[in-house]
């Protein structure tokens, strides 16, 4: 009898395993920015979410950078769709600790940090120097998984790439401006130090813009007003390092989404 309980608790745990392994592991709380999460509204918006569990070992800032150019073009073609999320493995690390992890690795642009990770990193698996999860859509699927047993290798990173080209392309056909009832025109685009947006909508409604960076963090409000049918044109200044960024909108809560180029 003993065996047989042995052996059912065996196979219990291994089954768990296996469900850890194919989907992602929910979870409901704020960054080292004060900014809330909740992991599974986000991939519900057909999302997809890397995920980074360290220690601050030179293997897990390898990683890190060999994700990173990998990251970076999947963020300028699909915007705040794809974002990677860091979080020590273990929960004995502070903010301020994880901050300067991301800052002196040059992380800082890219990555969501947090402070605690170990209840997500025992799900995937246990801490493999790094724990990496990607997990995307509103099924919750693991697109890709390393841990203690599998470990992460800079090859990997053509894998992950392709997984979410893939999901993303068949999701939505790249990003796209889903909100049929506003055509935007940024110009010039790329932008030297400001720009006009021009927003042209068939019925009158309220319209929300901001700013944000590749990680998908809000830069600035630009608007959030009640506009008539028609044209609405505004022009922004907009000095702010060189890189990608998006105009992210929503008009009568529907959201569309352009991409910009700040040439500074």
């Amino acid at each position: 009898m003993k065996n047989i309980l042995s052996t059912y608790i065996v196979l219990l745990f291994c089954a768990s395993a296996s469900v850890a392994q194919t989907t992602a592991m929910d979870f409901t709380k704020k960054d080292c920015n004060g900014k809330a999460h909740h992991l599974f509204a986000e991939l519900d918006s057909e999302n997809v979410v890397i995920m980074e569990f360290f220690h601050t070992c030179p293997s897990c800032v390898a990683a890190a950078n060999d994700m990173k150019p990998m990251y970076q073009n999947l963020a300028a073609k699909y915007g705040n769709k794809v974002r990677f999320y860091v979080a020590p493995g273990d929960d004995s690390y502070a903010c301020s600790s994880v901050n300067l992890w991301i800052t002196n690795n040059g992380f800082a642009t890219m990555t969501v940090p947090f402070d605690s990770g170990s209840v997500q990193t025992a799900y995937y698996g246990g801490m493999g120097m790094p724990t990496i999860a990607v997990a995307a859509g509103s099924s919750h699927k693991l697109l890709y998984l390393a841990n203690q047993n599998v470990s992460f290798a800079t090859g990997d990173t053509a894998t992950i790439d392709s997984a979410i080209r893939n999901f993303l392309d068949s999701a939505f056909a790249g990003v796209q401006n889903i909100n049929t009832n506003v055509s935007v025109t940024i110009y010039p685009n790329p932008v030297a130090d400001h720009c006009s947006i021009i927003i042209e909508t068939k019925t009158s409604g309220i319209l929300k813009l901001e700013l944000t960076n590749i990680s998908g963090q809000k830069i600035r409000e630009l608007a959030d007003e009640k506009i008539q049918a028609g044209i609405w044109n505004k022009d922004f200044p907009l000095s702010l390092p060189r890189g990608v960024y998006f105009i992210e909108g929503l008009f009568n809560e529907k959201p569309f989404q352009e991409k910009i180029t700040i040439l500074h």
